[in-house]
């Protein structure tokens, strides 16, 4: 198998792991005072969003380092689309926690409150590290993407020989036809004259 077929599956694999494995890890922390509350991936639908895209590039990259026929032409847009996915829900999380923070909390307490907690320092809201490694993974299996499309896929040993069918029939065991036995000189008689052709008794 080419290197370059071992390192995209690799990295698919690996990203795929990154993924799943940071779905089910803190995403986001949020204390207040000596309280601390956490909120995983899982519980949300960007969680579960995670863990289908990073069980699609780990099969891709199974696939590949398996050596399955034509792995490399799938694992391109299964990697590429997986990844995208993986660091789309990852950034979109980053970039919205504080909203989302804020509408689950104001439930309960004014919106306005829990903003100025929040600017105040009141009420402290940190990344978690599951978050990191989605969107590590979702990366990962971009780049494996990438270093997919400069490999070509190989074709399947042949595990026969050259010809097929009838024509193959007169083959030898490794697709060549045996040589014809070769037919043995006639003695000569013993006079060293050619036999009477005409049919008449030797003089």
């Amino acid at each position: 198998m080419p290197g370059r077929a071992v390192l995209a599956g690799a990295l698919a694999l690996a990203g795929g792991v990154l993924a799943v494995v940071g779905s089910f890890l803190p995403w986001a922390e949020i204390s207040a005072g000596p309280f601390t509350e956490q909120a995983k991936g899982i519980d949300g639908w960007e969680g579960k969003t995670a863990i289908v895209a990073g069980a699609v590039m780990v099969a891709a990259g199974i696939r590949v380092l398996a050596g399955s026929h034509q792995a490399m032409a799938r694992l391109r847009p299964s990697a590429a689309i997986a990844g995208l996915v993986a660091v789309g829900v990852g950034l979109y999380t980053a970039i919205t926690i504080r909203d989302q923070l804020v509408e689950a909390v104001a439930t309960e307490l004014p919106r306005a409150e829990v903003e100025r907690a929040l600017d105040s320092g009141l009420l402290q809201l940190t990344i978690g590290i599951g978050l990191y490694l989605v969107i590590a993974g979702g990366v990962q299996g971009v780049v494996a993407a990438l270093v997919a499309l400069g490999s070509r896929d190989e074709p399947v040993a042949s595990s026969g020989t050259g010809l097929r069918g009838w024509s193959s029939l007169g083959e030898g065991a490794h697709g060549i036809a045996p040589t014809p036995p070769a037919i043995p000189d006639m003695p000569a008689p013993p006079s060293g004259r050619l036999p009477n052709a005409g049919g008449e008794p030797p003089g």
